[in-house]
Formats: structure tokens, C-alpha cells, sequence
């Protein structure tokens, strides 16, 4: 019952940003005919109609790992395969932040991983998103889950470091006493994830009307 209150309530708020960009072009409208309009109003409304387009309502699943924050994103949004898609079983939790949304405008099922190298600088995730040349992309084919699951998997992956590299990427710190060695010396290898950001685009009937969900390692991972 509360999942098709929430569902009904996406479909309202979809319904609430179309019926406000048919307001706002009629009004467009209005102003032209009667030789009312000016490059500064018009740029005005071009900007309030791509930002209603663009609008999303993101919900994050936060918790210490194996909560069931996965478990959770799989039943609602996988269901219909049968089957886990996002790694959640024991052992291979999230590694990375994960965004799951619609791209309306590419409108094909993809996921694109962004290189953890790319911590090293300061261009934020929100400017590597305008540039898909940085990221790892895979296509999703719909019709095949093992291959959705296959390519998921991609989340969950690591690799080794050397902890001068660890300490640059920020993955690694003296105070981190728990990765010593039995001997109480430090590590020479760190383990750290292979990806910082990843975003799957995915034709959910709710992600379609805008929402983004973004699952996030546990917080002891963090």
C-alpha cells in the first residue's frame, strides 16, 4: 500500500512539472502574439522549462554495510528479473557511490563508471557528468539479465595499491591501524576501489518520472 502511495505521488509530481512547461510555453506564446516578449524574458523561460526538465528527486540509501540498502534497491526496482542484478550478497558490497536514474536523453539502459585516478585532481563528479570521455561505459541489454548482472558487477570491484598511491587518492591514512600487519607494521598494499562514481541508467517507471536513486557503500566502508 505505501509503495503505490509513493508511486501515485511520483506520477503527481511528473504530472505537476509537464502541466508547469505547458503553462509556461502557452504563456511564451501569449507574449509573442501580442508583441510582448524581449531576449531577457525569453531566456528567462528557457531556463525555468529546462530546469523543470531536468528536476529530480534523489533519496539515498545510507546505513553501516549489509543492511539490505542493495537488497532493498534490487527488490524495487529488479523484480520483474527475477533475480539480484546489484551485487548483495555476503561479501561483495557496494564499493562506490551508485546512481540509479533515467537518461531521457540518451533513452537506452547503460552503466558508466568513473576511474577512482580521477580523486587526484579537483573536478567534481557534477562537472565529470557533462564529460562522458572519462568514464567506462557498458551497454545493458534489458532482454538479458545475466548480462546486466555480469556488468553490475563492475561496482563492486577492487584493486591493489601501494600505499603511497592509497594515501594520494585519499583511501589511506597512518591512523588507519586496523589494515596493519599482524606485526603492528603497515601495509604495503592497499585495497581500494577501482571505481569512485557509478551511474546506470536504467527505464523504471518512477526513475522516468524523475527520481534518482543513489546507493552508497556502508558507512564503516566510507
Amino acid at each position: 500500500m505505501a509503495n503505490k502511495r509513493f508511486t501515485e505521488q511520483m506520477h503527481a509530481y511528473g504530472q505537476w512539472k509537464e502541466d508547469l512547461v505547458v503553462g509556461i510555453n502557452d504563456y511564451q506564446k501569449w507574449l509573442d502574439a501580442n508583441e510582448m516578449a524581449n531576449p531577457e524574458d525569453e531566456l528567462r523561460i528557457y531556463e525555468s522549462i529546462n530546469s523543470l526538465r531536468s528536476d529530480k528527486l534523489t533519496i539515498a540509501f545510507v546505513a553501516e554495510f549489509a543492511r539490505g540498502k542493495t537488497e532493498l534497491i534490487n527488490a524495487i526496482f529488479f523484480s520483474e528479473y527475477d533475480r539480484r542484478l546489484l551485487p548483495s550478497e555476503a561479501g561483495r558490497t557496494t564499493m562506490c557511490p551508485t546512481e540509479l536514474f533515467y537518461d531521457a536523453e540518451h533513452q537506452h539502459a547503460y552503466i558508466r563508471l568513473l576511474p577512482i585516478e580521477t580523486r587526484l585532481n579537483e573536478t567534481s563528479i557534477s562537472d565529470y557528468k557533462a564529460d562522458p570521455i572519462h568514464w567506462s561505459s557498458l551497454e545493458l541489454d534489458l532482454d538479458n539479465p545475466d548480462n546486466m548482472a555480469d556488468a553490475f558487477q563492475e561496482i563492486v570491484k577492487v584493486k591493489m595499491v601501494s600505499r603511497d598511491e592509497a594515501k594520494k587518492l585519499g583511501l589511506y591514512d597512518e591512523s588507519d591501524t586496523h589494515l596493519n600487519n599482524p606485526d603492528g607494521s603497515p601495509p604495503e598494499q592497499i585495497e581500494i576501489p577501482m571505481w569512485r562514481h557509478a551511474l546506470i541508467s536504467f527505464p523504471h517507471p518512477l526513475l522516468k518520472q524523475g527520481l534518482v536513486i543513489l546507493d552508497t557503500p556502508g558507512l564503516n566502508a566510507l
